[in-house]
């Protein structure tokens, strides 16, 4: 979609959540798109400063793995999750009914919010349009609102900062009990706080406003950042990268966000830590060079000839052959029956430089490479082949440091979820195509499907789906989203879906 609209640059930035950023990036990035991680925390105003609701913290190129990040959203959908009922049962008073099983269909089986019960109230006739759902019924002070828990200004910021990325104040003009003397108060009290940009470009922003943020950028010293805020259908009047259709976001603010990313790791002590790395990875090294060197791409060793250091296109060229080895033991050991022909080709699947790249975004590899400062202001870190490069060049540098049975046991781990998915033949393992079919032919619906839990350590996680038909719900663990999903969908068959008794 982004591409489709001629975009160069991409953020993802979903209200307290990193689900979106994260899938987008087991996706796969294309080539031709910079793509930086993001979120929008929701967070308490400083006190002093009459604003109604939240203030939005914008967190850009921030470590997804990070714990004390994750932790703050959890605590965040908790207490999303916790305020949806009420907002139900208090429509309910008025005489509207929403279904539990709509919402979670409406938000793709994400985090659901009020835009998502606005839809469903529009859909329901309840509501001209989701503003009109909102001007009547779900904003601050109107009969259907329901106040949540923010964090702290100061721990969104902190939380960001630890995690790597520029905070950034989002859309400064949408609270409308602010002045422009309150929001210029405002803006230099979160710059004390370590702010370190503004949402210039918005499409809810007016030509002066747009001058006025800029003219706060420079008084302030900060990076200037736009976004169309396009959430798809849920308001199919923004489109993405253009707004309304006249907003333009030119593409040195992405150049400057990533610069200021840049110069923020380079001067922590040469980026983040190799022990994060280890624990990610599921292993320690006894000779730490061989891990440093796995992780220098060419371009930084350019730059850094002084260094003396070697690049990982050598380790890369062993680990390619390390892969291709544990690949083939893994499929002649699970696929004794397969001949020799359709094992190539199944090995190739495995180990293709899209597939590899995904292992790599798994355990957020990119934020350790070393890149030189063009690859780093191009979105290296993202980059496909970069990603693919370094993960080989990762497991030669464990099978040099361990042996085989270390590279081995780390590349199980990382190959299983994929090859159960091999291994499961459709017209057997497909239990959510059956599903399907059954709970539409009795109840008329779809199953809806949300993620429940991630639990355990990257390198072997488990994953926890919960599905719901005719509001009666299953849960399934696997270790990936797809296994987890079949298997809460064939627990469903067995106690929700009715058997048929047989006829005469």
């Amino acid at each position: 979609m982004a591409q489709e609209a001629g975009l160069a640059a991409l953020a993802i930035t979903d209200h307290d959540t990193l689900d979106g950023a994260k899938q987008a990036l087991i996706e796969g990035i294309p080539p031709e798109l910079s793509f930086l991680t993001g979120v929008e925390v929701s967070a308490a105003p400083p006190a002093g400063f009459s604003i109604t609701g939240s203030l939005h913290i914008l967190g850009y190129g921030i470590d997804l793995e990070d714990p004390e990040l994750n932790l703050a959203l959890k605590t965040l959908q908790d207490a999303r999750r916790r305020r949806n009922p009420q907002i139900l049962e208090r429509l309910r008073s008025l005489g509207m009914t929403i279904k539990d099983e709509d919402l979670v269909r409406t938000s793709g089986n994400g985090q659901v919010g009020r835009p998502h019960i606005a839809r469903e109230m529009v859909r329901s006739g309840y509501a001209a349009s989701i503003d009109d759902a909102f001007d009547r019924f779900l904003d601050f002070g109107k009969p259907a609102y329901v106040d949540k828990y923010r964090i702290p200004f100061q721990e969104a910021i902190e939380r960001i900062l630890a995690a790597g990325g520029v905070p950034v104040l989002a859309h400064p003009f949408l609270s409308r009990s602010l002045d422009q003397e309150g929001l210029r108060r405002l803006v230099a009290h979160l710059v004390g706080a370590g702010l370190g940009g503004i949402e210039v470009y918005y499409p809810g922003h007016s030509p002066v406003q747009v001058e006025q943020a800029l003219l706060l950028a420079e008084e302030n010293r900060l990076l200037i950042t736009g976004g169309t805020d396009f959430h798809g259908d849920i308001t199919p009047e923004i489109k993405i990268g253009v707004g309304r259709g006249q907003m333009f976001v030119p593409f040195s603010v992405y150049e400057s966000l990533v610069a200021a990313l840049f110069r923020h790791r380079t001067s922590s002590f040469g980026g983040p830590a190799p022990e994060d790395l280890e624990s990610r990875l599921g292993y320690r090294f006894a000779d730490r060079r061989l891990l440093d060197e796995s992780l220098n791409h060419s371009s930084y060793i350019h730059e850094h000839a002084e260094l003396k250091m070697n690049n990982n296109e050598r380790l890369e060229f062993l680990g390619d052959a390390v892969l291709n080895l544990v690949a083939g033991h893994l499929l002649m050991t699970r696929f004794s029956d397969v001949p020799e022909g359709d094992l190539s080709r199944m090995r190739a699947t495995l180990v293709n430089e899209s597939q590899v790249a995904r292992l790599a975004r798994r355990f957020d590899l990119g934020k350790f490479i070393r890149l030189g400062r063009g690859e780093a202001l191009s979105g290296g870190e993202q980059k496909r082949s970069i990603l693919a490069d370094a993960y080989e060049a990762l497991i030669a540098a464990v099978y040099l440091d361990g042996g085989y049975s270390e590279a081995f046991r780390i590349l199980k781990a990382h190959l299983d979820p994929i090859l159960e998915d091999m291994a499961a033949p459709a017209s057997d393992f497909d239990y959510k195509s059956r599903l399907q079919e059954a709970v539409q032919g009795t109840y008329g619906e779809v199953p809806a499907y949300r993620l429940v839990a991630e639990n355990g350590p990257d390198h072997d996680k488990v994953f926890t789906v919960e599905v719901c038909v005719a509001e009666r719900c299953e849960q399934g663990t696997g270790k990936s989203k797809k296994m987890a999903e079949q298997d809460a969908a064939r627990k469903a068959l067995k106690s929700i879906v009715p058997r048929r008794e047989p006829e005469g």
